[in-house]
């Protein structure tokens, strides 16, 4: 039999998915080892039956992975290769795990980390015989399917699929500069509408920056001017009753929600229904300086107007139905204007309105110039002239990598 020499630099991430596999190589000939739940059965080019796989060598009847916390399970491990064990498990942050050895004796050996007892640990090391101390995951990666792979006798072990999550930059729109943003009164004030009907010129018109990612926001040009009835995106800090939601308050998040962290928040508004009867007001968050950057996510949440017209309709729209339902969607466009993806949230489901923080994943976009904000929707919230709910969403604490 020829012996198969596992390089654990070259196996693959997985992902959580019955078709992850990683591969080897000896003597030119590749032996690929699918991940069939805990299952790792030893392939070449096309599957073969179990039978047909290697004999592999080892010192020990049994390898598993035992783990001190209930929140997930753990399954034997595979004799692999000559001596080499691996079996999967789906880890969290902090969760902990150590291996259970049995011997052909039927005597339990256990493996432990090498130096002090529970430290949290990388992707590799050294494990101790003996030992019954816990494996901890290290904080700080992005963990969904992973592998553990370990050499029986040398001890050293490998944990593939974990991948470092990259360090981002969080905009909570805190302090001085931000709070300056906040108009008064919510509805026609100067900021945002200069002197009542909007902005003639570019001049002046409502725009902010955030010096460290440069995402930027401005309002749009439509119907003849720059305001915030066109569409933006307004820092604000007000909060008023559901009942009272309208508006005179559309920069209000209930009374009873704070903001995500701190004070201030964001409140976008603005949508692109395809009407005849209006135009494209979608929010859009671009980045000042031109460079296309990920955006990790952000925290979104709906406010009062929203859902005082979802609850109780008014004199535009009519409250939701067990079969309404309202999807805001995050679209990026690269520099060229061409669509890279979108994501979309469910802030009204049926009669449930979002009420609470939610987070949107969107690093699914990638690198992205530019985020416009819009909605999908059913045909109860359409009046006969579009999208009749009030587009407005609430955004806090907005992450973009580094």
């Amino acid at each position: 039999m020829k012996k198969i020499f596992v390089s654990l630099l070259m196996v693959m991430p997985l992902a959580a998915s019955a078709q992850s596999v990683f591969t080897v190589e000896s003597n030119g000939q590749k032996y690929s080892f699918p991940l069939e739940s805990t299952t790792i059965t030893v392939t070449d080019d096309e599957p073969t039956q179990p039978a047909q796989a290697p004999v592999y060598k080892s010192n020990l009847k049994g390898v598993s992975l035992f783990g001190k916390a209930t929140t997930f399970q753990f399954k034997g491990m595979s004799l692999i290769a000559d001596y080499m064990w691996a079996g999967k498990l789906m880890p969290k942050a902090d969760d902990t795990f150590k291996f259970l050895a049995t011997t052909n004796t039927g005597s339990d050996l256990y493996f432990g980390p090498e130096g002090d007892a529970n430290v949290p640990i990388a992707v590799s090391g050294t494990a101790t015989k003996g030992s019954t101390k816990f494996y901890t995951i290290e904080s700080g990666y992005q963990q969904d399917s992973v592998l553990v792979v370990f050499n029986e006798r040398t001890a050293q072990y490998s944990v593939m699929g974990l991948v470092k999550e990259a360090p981002y930059y969080t905009i909570d729109f805190e302090g001085s500069k931000w709070s300056a943003l906040i108009d008064t009164p919510e509805y026609g004030g100067p900021l945002l509408y200069g002197k009542g009907e909007g902005f003639p010129t570019d001049e002046g018109v409502y725009e902010w920056t955030d010096e460290a990612t440069s995402l930027h926001s401005k309002l749009n040009n439509a119907y003849g001017s720059w305001a915030y009835w066109s569409g933006g995106a307004a820092v604000s800090n007000y909060h008023c009753d559901i009942a009272n939601g309208g508006s005179n308050t559309q920069l209000s998040l209930p009374t009873e929600t704070p903001a995500h962290s701190g004070d201030n928040f964001l409140v976008t508004y603005g949508y692109n229904d395809g009407s005849p009867y209006a135009t494209d007001s979608r929010a859009i968050l671009d980045f000042q300086d031109g460079v296309a950057r990920q955006i990790k996510g952000m925290w979104i949440t709906n406010n009062s107007y929203f859902l005082h017209s979802l609850t109780q309709g008014d004199g535009i729209n009519q409250s939701a139905t067990n079969d309404t339902f309202i999807d805001v969607t995050f679209e990026g466009f690269d520099a060229a204007g061409i669509s890279q993806g979108m994501v979309k949230y469910r802030i009204q489901d049926g009669k449930k309105a979002l009420t609470d923080w939610a987070y949107v994943d969107l690093s699914s976009l990638g690198k992205i110039n530019t985020l416009k904000i819009n909605y999908e929707f059913s045909k109860d919230q359409d009046n006969g002239y579009g999208f009749a709910a009030p587009a407005y969403l609430v955004i806090d604490d907005i992450e973009i990598y580094k």
